[in-house]
């Protein structure tokens, strides 16, 4: 594994192809790709990285002084405070200062984009469309799970595939991060609306749904069933769907299909086990099943990943 240092990741700066911005070339060691920056605008910062390092890669910073909204197009690998697996498709929130860490794995290059906002803008823009209800956008940068909202994610990766087309205008590129503001916003004020229309979960509830986290990341591999999980949560099956979807962002099913495809990834990586005997200490009896799903969330079959 090699850490990155940051006064020499990037080599040099690469004729850029749009008006604004800059593109950096990074440094050979540590592999091939670039990334581009600019500030749009005084309240946005965006950046749209394309890299395959060479090796197990070790990243750590801190996050800059607005938020940062960022999405995985692609990518493998940890990251740290709290631990969590890098996979595609699923969008990452960081608030202003935060301490960032990660691993990223050489097999699938990391494509992502992120959007810093400033901390005075979003929470005058909040205020401007919530009126007299009390939205606060730094609740939904205080989660630190994955999220997958189909309008933030549909707009943020075509906004990447924007800017890589080379043609990028300032003014699309500032309206199209609007769209992604106003997404979010519109995502903080209907859970906030259910909040007061609805009970919020009680604190008895949350701690039953983090059993559930923890027995089902030692148990992975075994054939659970709704009827088990609702006799360890005390809780009918529907009430548990529901309260673990609306904390989660994802069914149960997909929480332990995710589980399942990262512990894969790390012995794909890791061992020189077959995909079939990967595929039966994970869990699947059909080594069909982990390719379709491994090929699901990162885009490529595991002999490919292998590779």
């Amino acid at each position: 594994m090699i850490e990155v240092k940051r006064d020499d990741f990037f080599v040099e700066s690469i004729k850029n192809p749009i008006e604004y911005g800059t593109y950096y070339k990074i440094n050979p060691k540590y592999g091939t790709g670039f990334q581009w920056t600019s500030e749009v605008h005084h309240d946005f910062i965006i950046t749209a990285t394309d890299i395959r390092f060479n090796q197990e890669t070790m990243v750590g910073e801190h996050i800059g002084s607005g938020y940062v909204l960022a999405l995985y197009i692609s990518g493998a690998g940890d990251e740290f405070y709290p631990y969590q697996n890098i996979s595609p498709n699923t969008l990452r929130c960081y608030e202003p200062s935060e301490k960032y860490k990660a691993i990223y794995h050489p097999q699938i290059p990391l494509r992502c984009i992120t959007v810093q906002v400033d901390q005075e803008f979003i929470d005058q823009y909040l205020q401007e469309i919530s009126g007299d209800l009390e939205v606060n956008f730094s609740d939904f940068f205080k989660e630190k799970g994955k999220f997958y909202l189909p309008n933030v994610n549909h707009a943020m990766q075509s906004l990447y595939e924007y800017l890589l087309s080379m043609k990028a205008s300032r003014i699309t590129v500032e309206a199209k991060i609007y769209e992604i503001i106003s997404y979010l916003a519109s995502y903080l004020k209907e859970n906030r609306l259910n909040e007061e229309n609805g009970q919020p979960i009680n604190k008895t509830d949350l701690q039953a749904l983090d059993e559930l986290t923890h027995y089902m990341d030692e148990h992975y591999s075994f054939n659970i069933t709704l009827q088990t999980l609702s006799t360890i949560a005390c809780m009918s099956e529907s009430k548990m769907k529901k309260l673990f979807k609306s904390v989660y962002n994802m069914s149960i099913t997909e929480y332990i299909q995710r589980k399942r495809i990262s512990v894969a990834e790390h012995m794909l990586i890791q061992t020189d086990l077959t995909i079939a005997e990967i595929s039966r200490i994970v869990g699947y009896s059909n080594p069909s099943r982990l390719i379709e799903i491994f090929k699901r969330y990162y885009g490529f079959t595991p002999s490919k990943y292998r590779k």
